[in-house]
């Protein structure tokens, strides 16, 4: 099978999946709710089980001809069930690491310290299984009530990114930062107000720029409202720390993306979402035709969505050099992650993959 580059990796990746288990399905019927739409789900969701999908993703890679993908844990995933996967498919995953102890003690007690997560990071990173931050960076679960009406003024949040950023400085970890929304699931502003204001993150830039920082979902997240894709191409175009994952742009958000002054494809990394749910929309005449959002109408998806299809036929879609694409959707992350690579100079302008410990 022909792959669309030399080397293919998505860079966002949920590989476990929810089930509703005793501890949610308790705490639903105790609010009189039954977990039957996406605000009610994402109530729930840091007290859900979840499970080993590997299965699924493994299909999907094997199908598009995707080498490698880097795990990410989100609403209740563990940190472990990522770890255990790359050890048993070391030629085929990375993970990023979370703070998932500490979110679970503020979801139980109440009771939330940033500087604990934070001490948490420091403990998982020093173990060399992660090679990154995310999904985003440290902060308060959505459903501890002290927090349920207060909204952080740019001071505190700060505090927090700050002290990720202190975390990826020291074990030389990129740290990602989340942007957009998918539709369904309804992310605040308590817990992320920099996922809504992408300028935030120029100060973080100019303060750690030997810290690599990604936007996840590079703005656009779910729908096709452009606002937030274009403060994360300027700030990726302020700083050459910074950069946007593309994998949920449809092919004009790419071109949008290449051709601002400073960015360019080195700075596009590939990163799909995938097991996270979103489905793709169709909307015949509308511009985007397709695009991934949550319906609230159409209800919780059940199947698996095929977001690494459509996601590639966007980037061949592209008419630029295969150079550049190969950087796109494999290259920038070989580098980021310090990936090894077998053979060098085998990427436009990325001399040091392939050759060890080249990453500085």
């Amino acid at each position: 099978m022909k792959k669309s580059a030399r080397f293919v990796i998505d860079t966002h990746v949920h590989s476990q999946r929810h089930a509703a288990g005793e501890k949610a399905s308790g705490r639903a019927r105790e609010q009189g709710k039954k977990i039957t739409d996406y605000t009610d789900l994402e109530s729930q969701m840091g007290s859900l089980s979840t499970y080993d999908n590997s299965e699924r993703l493994l299909y999907d890679m094997d199908c598009y001809g995707v080498d490698m993908c880097i795990l990410q844990c989100a609403f209740g995933m563990t940190n472990e069930l990522n770890v255990e996967l790359m050890q048993k498919y070391p030629d085929k995953f990375r993970c990023m690491a979370i703070s998932k102890k500490v979110v679970d003690r503020a979801i139980e007690t109440g009771e939330w310290d940033y500087k604990d997560a934070c001490a948490e990071l420091d403990e998982l990173c020093a173990t060399g299984n992660f090679c990154a931050i995310g999904e985003g960076p440290v902060s308060v679960p959505d459903s501890v009530a002290a927090f349920k009406h207060k909204t952080y003024n740019p001071s505190e949040r700060m505090d927090e990114l700050r002290a990720t950023m202190d975390v990826g400085r020291k074990y030389k970890l990129p740290v990602t930062i989340h942007t957009g929304g998918p539709g369904g699931y309804p992310i605040t502003h308590t817990r992320w107000p920099e996922n809504w204001h992408p300028y935030w993150v120029h100060d973080i830039a100019a303060e750690y720029p030997d810290v690599p920082i990604i936007f996840s979902h590079g703005g656009m997240q779910g729908g096709y409202m452009t606002d937030l894709v274009d403060q994360c191409i300027v700030v990726a175009s302020n700083f050459n720390n910074v950069y946007l994952e593309t994998g949920l742009y449809w092919t004009e958000l790419y071109y949008k993306a290449l051709k601002y002054p400073n960015v360019g494809p080195e700075k596009l990394i590939w990163g799909t979402d995938w097991g996270a749910s979103i489905p793709t929309q169709t909307k015949i005449g509308n511009n985007p035709q397709s695009f991934g959002m949550q319906v609230h109408t159409d209800g919780i998806i059940r199947h698996q969505c095929d977001v690494m299809g459509w996601s590639l036929r966007q980037v061949e879609r592209l008419d630029i050099s295969q150079d550049d694409i190969n950087l796109i959707l494999g290259g920038n992350a070989l580098n980021l992650f310090k990936i090894e690579f077998p053979v060098t100079r085998m990427f436009k302008g990325r001399d040091n993959i392939g050759r060890e410990n080249a990453y500085k």
